[in-house]
C-alpha cells in the first residue's frame, strides 16, 4: 500500500541527502506520533510504497509481469535456468534498462520455463529453480527442483520517497536462517563471514582505514548466501548508494537498500558457491589476461624522483640479483601534478630513461588522476575545456575543485566522446615514451578541504544519454575511467595487452583493470587485513587484486615486510608501495626539508631496507613468485576463461564443513594450492634494522586447518589426510604451504625479469593420489593476442594412482611453441618401490630415494604417458 505522512512536527531535522534510512526512521517515528490537529508546514512529507493484492499478471517471453492494485509492478525475468531477474516499478512503468556492470556480451538463454498458479501463490517453474510470487503482497520465494528453500522474502518490497527528495529508499528484506552465513560483498575489511554485519557502498578515499573501516574504496553490491550447505548469490545493481545488513539485529532477517533509482536484482543459483562465482563473472564480465610481466614483482614509492634516484634503484635491484618486473612513478613526476606532463627539471630525457629501463628488464608504469589542473596555458585542460568534457553543477558552471592541484575540474567518463578524448591524452606516454602501463588514482573521485571528500551531489553526468546527478554516477565513476583508459590503450596499441591499475571501481570494473586494497598502514592488523581483504574481492568478482606490500603509511619492521611478501606470493597482483617520508599536508618547504633529511636517512620500504638479514629473505620471497609462476599464470588463464576466483575463501573447497565457515587465516589459491601466511610476529620486540646487529628470531608453531583430501606439506612433501589440525613448525624463510595430492604443480627457473632467460627445462612437482586427479598448465607469448587465434599451450595431466601403480597422461592443445623441450618430473608420495618406469610404452630410467620415497626423471616435454609399475 502507499502511505501518505504529512504531518511531521517542525522539531523533526531536515531529512539530508547524505542520510541513510536510520534518519527516515527518525522522521517516521515522529509522524507516527503526530497530532491530525498539526497544520503547520514540515521539514518533508514523505509516503511509504509497498505492494498491495496482486490484480494483474501477463507473461512476455521468459519474463512474467506480476502488477498490484496500486500499480506497483514486479518483474520476474529468467535469464538463465540458474540466473532469475527482478526489478520493481513504483507505478508500473520500468526506468530505462541499462547497466555499466552487465557484460555488453552476456547472452540469455533459451530456458524451459512454465507459469502455474495455485491458491495464494503464481509458480515459475525452471529446470533448476522454482519461484513463487504472493498474491497477498508479492513477496518472492525460491526453492531448488527439489523443493528445499534457499532464499525467501521475510517482508513485502518498501519504498520511500519524499517531496523534497525523490525516491530515498528501496528495500528487500530476506529471511535470514538459523545457520546461514554471508560472504563477498567487495572491498570491507572486516570478518569474511558478513553474518552480523551492517556494511554500505559507497567509493571513499579511506587513507588509513582498519579493520571495520566502511565504505572503503570500490562497490561490489554483490553476496553470498550459504544455508546448510547450499550456497545462492544475489547481484543488486544499482550505482546509488546502498546498504546491507546482515542480521545485525539478531532477528532472523537481512536486509539491502538503496538510496535512489530502481529495486533491481539478481539471483544466481549454486548450489556450489564456486558455480555462483562463475555466474556472477558471465553476467558481469571476467578478466582479460594481463601481460605476464603485470603477474610479476612491482615496486613503487611515493615518490622516485629524480631520475638519478629511479635509475639507482633499478641498478640495486640488478645489483642484488632480487627480480623486480616494474618500477612505478607516483604523482610527482609530474610537472606541478599536471596528468599527462613530465616534470623537466626532475625527468629532462623520459624516453631514454624509459628505454634505458627497459633495457634492463624493468616496466614503467605512470600514475594518471581524473583531476586535472586548472591552468590556461595546460594543454590538457584546455583541450577538455574547448570539448566541453568537464562535469558540471547543476546550475551549469563547471565543477572545480581541490585535489594535489588547488583547483581541478573532472571529466565526465559517462560520456562515450569524453571516454575517446581521454583515451587519446594517453598517446604521448604510451606509443611515443615507451610507458608499459597505467594507475588510476583518487578516483572516487576523491576531492580535498571538504569532509564528504567527492564532489557535490548537484554535479551532473551524462550518463549514456540519461542525464543524472552524482548521487547516481558516483559509484562508477572509477569504473568508467578504467573503461576510458583500457580503451584508449587497446586503440593506440591493438596488439599489446594493456596494464592498468585503479583504486576506485564498481561491479563488472573486472573488465577493464586491476585493484589493490588502497591506502593501508604497517601493522600486524593489516596483513590480515590485506589477507581477507583480498580473499573477499577475488570471490567478489576482483581476482586481480593484491595490497600495499609494508603498508602505505607508517613503517614495517623487516620481520612484518618478510612475511607479507610471503603473502603477497599468492596475490596476483604483487606491489610494494608506500608513502615514504611523506607528511600530508606539508608546506612544500616542509617536505623539501624532510625529504633532505630522508636522503641522509631514508626510511624505505624496498626488500633491502632492513639489512642484509631480512633482504636475504626477502628476496628468496619474491624469488618464489618467479619460480610459482606459470601456476599463477595458469590459474588466471581459468580465471578469465571461467570467472573462477584465483584467491578462495577455505569455505570454497568445502561448503559442507561447518569448520571453515568463519575461517579466514588460511586460503586456497587455484585448485590445488592451500596457503597460511603468517600474521603475527615472533617476537614483540622491534627488530633492530643495524644490518650487523640484527639478530633474527628462532621459530614458531602454526596451527593450520587441513580441509577434506590429502594435502601435502610444499616444503616437507609430508602428506597429510585432512579434516584436522596440524602444527606446523614456520621458520622466517617461509610459511605454510599446501598441496592438493594429485596436482601438478610447474616451476620456472628464477628470473631477474620475465623473459630474461629462455627456459631450457621446465621443472614439474608431482604429487602423488589414490585415486585421480586433474591439473591444467598454461603458456602462451605473454603478450599479445595471438592466443585468441590458438597460438597458445594448454597441456592436461591426468594422474591416476594405486597402491601399486602410478600414472601421467598428458594432451595438449594449441599451436604455442614452448622454448623447453624437456620436463624434470620429482614425484613426491608413491607408496610403493618402483620396479620399472615406461614413457609411451618404453622402459626409461629413474632414480628412486629409498629414504623418501621422492622419484625424479627428466623427460621430453611432449611426452604422453608415463608409468610407474611395483618392484616384484
Amino acid at each position: 500500500m502507499d502511505k501518505n505522512f504529512a504531518k511531521v512536527p517542525q522539531s523533526v531535522p531536515k531529512l539530508k541527502e547524505t542520510d541513510n534510512i536510520s534518519s527516515l526512521e527518525t522522521i517516521k517515528q515522529a509522524v507516527d506520533n503526530a497530532t491530525t490537529e498539526n497544520t503547520s508546514r514540515y521539514p518533508d512529507v514523505y509516503t511509504v510504497h509497498t505492494p498491495t493484492a496482486l490484480v494483474k499478471h501477463w507473461q512476455d517471453g521468459q519474463a512474467f509481469y506480476f502488477q498490484s492494485e496500486n500499480k506497483q509492478t514486479l518483474k520476474v525475468e529468467v535469464l538463465k535456468e540458474y540466473i532469475v531477474r527482478f526489478r520493481y516499478a513504483l507505478k508500473g512503468e520500468f526506468a530505462r534498462d541499462f547497466s555499466y556492470a552487465v557484460d555488453p556480451d552476456f547472452k540469455t538463454t533459451s530456458v524451459e520455463v512454465s507459469l502455474n498458479e495455485a491458491s495464494e501463490v503464481f509458480q515459475i517453474r525452471t529446470p533448476k529453480l522454482y519461484c513463487h510470487i504472493s498474491k497477498a503482497d508479492l513477496k518472492v520465494s525460491i526453492r531448488d527442483a527439489q523443493g528445499h528453500p534457499i532464499c525467501a522474502d521475510a517482508e513485502p518490497f518498501r519504498a520511500i520517497s519524499t517531496l523534497l527528495h525523490g525516491t530515498a529508499e528501496l528495500r528487500i528484506t530476506k529471511v535470514a536462517h538459523t545457520s546461514e552465513a554471508y560472504y563477498g560483498l567487495g572491498d570491507k575489511a572486516s570478518a569474511l563471514n558478513l553474518r552480523g554485519q551492517r556494511k554500505q557502498n559507497w567509493n571513499t578515499d579511506a587513507f588509513g582505514y582498519g579493520l571495520e573501516s566502511d565504505p572503503l574504496y570500490r562497490t561490489v553490491p554483490f553476496y553470498y548466501g550459504l544455508n546448510d550447505g547450499v550456497g545462492y548469490g544475489i547481484f543488486m545493481d544499482s550505482s546509488y548508494r546502498s546498504h546491507f545488513d546482515f542480521d545485525s539485529d539478531e532477528q532472523g532477517i537481512m536486509n539491502f537498500s538503496v538510496e535512489g533509482g530502481e529495486m533491481n536484482y539478481y539471483f544466481i543459483a549454486g548450489p556450489e558457491l564456486l558455480k555462483v562465482a562463475e555466474r556472477y563473472a558471465e553476467l558481469t564480465g571476467r578478466a582479460d589476461l594481463p601481460p605476464l610481466w603485470a603477474l610479476g614483482f612491482h615496486q613503487c614509492r611515493w615518490s622516485y624522483y629524480p631520475e638519478q634516484q629511479v635509475r639507482d634503484l633499478a641498478d640495486k635491484f640488478r645489483e642484488l640479483e632480487i627480480p623486480c618486473d616494474a618500477i612505478y612513478l607516483d604523482i610527482d613526476y609530474m610537472d606541478g601534478y599536471r596528468c599527462f606532463t613530465w616534470n623537466k627539471d626532475h625527468f629532462p630525457e623520459p624516453k631514454k630513461m624509459i628505454g634505458e629501463l627497459a633495457e634492463q628488464g624493468f616496466q614503467t608504469v605512470v600514475m594518471i588522476d581524473p583531476g586535472l589542473r586548472v591552468d590556461e596555458d595546460y594543454e590538457v585542460y584546455k583541450s577538455g575545456l574547448e570539448f566541453d568534457a568537464y562535469c558540471r553543477r547543476s546550475t551549469g558552471e563547471v565543477m572545480v575543485g581541490p585535489v594535489w592541484p588547488p583547483e581541478c575540474v573532472f571529466p565526465d567518463y559517462t560520456r562515450p566522446d569524453v571516454r575517446e578524448w581521454w583515451g587519446q591524452l594517453y598517446h604521448e606516454l604510451y606509443v611515443e615514451q615507451g610507458v608499459s602501463g597505467f594507475w588510476n588514482d583518487m578516483n572516487e573521485p576523491a576531492m580535498f578541504k571538504v569532509d564528504t571528500g567527492t564532489i557535490p551531489d548537484n554535479v551532473m553526468h551524462h550518463y549514456e544519454g540519461e542525464t543524472c546527478d552524482h548521487r547516481k554516477a558516483h559509484n562508477i565513476y572509477g569504473l568508467q575511467m578504467s573503461r576510458a583508459t583500457t580503451e584508449g590503450l587497446k586503440r593506440l596499441k591493438p596488439e599489446k595487452r594493456p596494464f592498468l591499475l585503479t583504486r576506485a571501481t564498481y561491479s563488472g570494473g573486472q573488465r577493464y583493470a586491476a585493484v589493490w586494497t588502497g591506502d593501508n598502514v604497517a601493522s600486524w592488523e593489516h596483513i590480515h587485513i590485506a589477507n581477507t581483504q583480498s580473499q573477499r574481492m577475488s570471490i567478489s568478482g576482483f581476482s586481480f587484486i593484491g595490497s600495499d606490500i609494508g603498508g602505505f603509511a607508517d613503517q614495517p619492521t623487516g620481520e612484518m615486510m618478510v612475511r607479507w611478501l610471503q603473502l603477497a606470493i599468492f596475490h596476483p597482483f604483487m606491489r610494494i608501495h608506500s608513502m615514504g617520508n611523506k607528511v600530508d599536508g606539508a608546506s612544500e618547504v616542509e617536505q623539501d626539508t624532510i625529504e633532505a633529511q630522508e636522503r641522509i636517512n631514508r626510511l624505505g620500504q624496498e626488500p633491502w631496507s632492513f639489512g642484509d638479514a631480512w633482504t636475504t629473505l626477502a628476496k628468496a620471497a619474491i624469488e618464489l613468485r618467479y619460480a610459482w609462476l606459470p601456476y599463477i599464470y595458469s590459474t588466471f588463464w581459468q580465471h578469465s576463461c571461467y570467472g573462477s576466483p584465483m584467491i578462495r575463501s577455505a569455505i570454497f573447497y568445502d561448503q559442507t564443513d561447518e569448520q571453515l565457515q568463519d575461517e579466514e587465516q588460511i586460503f586456497l589459491f587455484g585448485e590445488h594450492v592451500l596457503v597460511c601466511p603468517i600474521e603475527y610476529p615472533m617476537q614483540e620486540a622491534e627488530d633492530n634494522t643495524d644490518e650487523e646487529t640484527v639478530e633474527i628470531p628462532t621459530v614458531l608453531y602454526q596451527e593450520v586447518y587441513l580441509p577434506n583430501g590429502y594435502w601435502y606439506d610444499y616444503w616437507t612433501k609430508r602428506v597429510y589426510e585432512g579434516k584436522l589440525t596440524i602444527d606446523v613448525k614456520v621458520e622466517l624463510d617461509k610459511i605454510p604451504i599446501f598441496v592438493k595430492a594429485g596436482a601438478v604443480l610447474p616451476h620456472y627457473p628464477v628470473q631477474q625479469y620475465v623473459g630474461e632467460k629462455k627456459i631450457e627445462e621446465l621443472l614439474l612437482h608431482i604429487f602423488y593420489v589414490k585415486g585421480e586427479a586433474k591439473s591444467i598448465i598454461y603458456e602462451d607469448a605473454g603478450d599479445g593476442y595471438g592466443y585468441e587465434k590458438g597460438i597458445y599451450s594448454l597441456k592436461s595431466y591426468h594422474v591416476e594412482g594405486s597402491e601399486t601403480q602410478f600414472s601421467i597422461m598428458r594432451w595438449q592443445q594449441g599451436t604455442y611453441q614452448d622454448s623447453y623441450r624437456r620436463c624434470r618430473l620429482q614425484i613426491y608420495g608413491v607408496p610403493f618401490r618402483i620396479g620399472k618406469c615406461t614413457l609411451n610404452d618404453e622402459a626409461v630410467s629413474f632414480f628412486q630415494n629409498e629414504e623418501t620415497n621422492q622419484v625424479e626423471l627428466s623427460v621430453r616435454s611432449d611426452f604422453y604417458e608415463i608409468e610407474f609399475f611395483e618392484a616384484e
